[in-house]
């Protein structure tokens, strides 16, 4: 199992969130985002906001800035079988194969249109 799969695959990451509770689209104010605070030292959360952030760093922290873009990365389908070469036929799982659901992943673009 790959990594990805690890981490996909995790039950950490797997919880009940209600639909009211995924942002859809950025706030007008981006400042007033929320963030949530921990304290390494003593455990302790503080529910606060982006304004707050300046006042959490420390002279020695290390800021790492991502300005990556993000693409439509993730693609489910459903294999034809059509054009595809054939197992065995003394393979029984060769149907499943042939007629099986797929996902790609995209990691990186190859070219321009």
């Amino acid at each position: 199992m790959s990594a990805l799969e690890s981490l996909h695959a995790s039950s950490d990451f797997d919880f009940p969130l209600p639909p009211e509770l995924i942002t859809q689209q950025p706030l007008a104010d981006r400042a007033a985002s929320r963030l949530l605070h921990l304290e390494r030292a003593s455990g302790k959360f503080t529910d606060g906001s982006f304004r707050d952030f300046l006042s959490w760093l420390r002279d020695d922290d290390l800021l790492v800035f991502n300005d990556s873009r993000v693409i439509p990365a993730r693609l489910f389908g459903r294999r034809s079988g059509v054009h595809a070469l054939e197992l065995s036929e003394n393979n029984p799982a060769a149907k499943d194969f042939l007629q099986g659901r797929i996902e790609c992943l995209l990691t990186r673009r190859v070219g321009e249109k």
